[in-house]
């Protein structure tokens, strides 16, 4: 075999496994991504009191590998506020929007202590995480 052969060869094989290494990622985050978003905003807030609730009980149980489901599916829930805020005064809805970007913040956090398997890290950023929504949960008179 030529030198510009086996560069070839060896190529089409490095871009063979990152496709089927692609192709795949997709579609099990895909299939983690999926959240039902309730159309009201208290609806919204059960779903992330019953999810904040699950971070609780995986972090006791040592199971931390689960922690992302939970940390990103309050994340879709916190970003999905502002669309069913409209009962907002617009300085709240303001409040609401600026404080749910540390949502996304603390989602990758716990995504990342959940991983490593760091339960102190991940009971910190949970608290932090909880801090923000007591926040956000501030600016609706109706839920207080």
């Amino acid at each position: 075999m030529r030198v510009s052969t086996v560069k070839q060869l060896s190529l089409a094989i490095v871009l063979g496994t990152s496709l089927v290494w692609a192709s795949a990622a997709p579609a099990a985050e895909a299939a983690e991504a999926k959240i039902n978003i309730p159309a009201t905003t208290s609806g919204i807030w059960q779903a992330i009191d019953s999810h904040v609730s699950e971070l609780h009980g995986v972090i006791a149980s040592g199971k931390l590998d689960s922690v992302h489901l939970h940390a990103y599916a309050v994340r879709d829930l916190v970003r999905a506020l502002p669309a069913e805020s409209k009962t907002l005064s617009a300085d709240s809805l303001a409040k609401v929007k600026s404080q749910s970007k540390f949502v996304d913040t603390l989602a990758e956090r716990l995504d990342h202590t959940g991983d490593a398997n760091d339960k102190a890290g991940t009971e910190s950023n949970l608290q932090k995480l909880e801090g923000i929504l007591k926040l956000l949960r501030a600016q609706y008179s109706d839920l207080k």
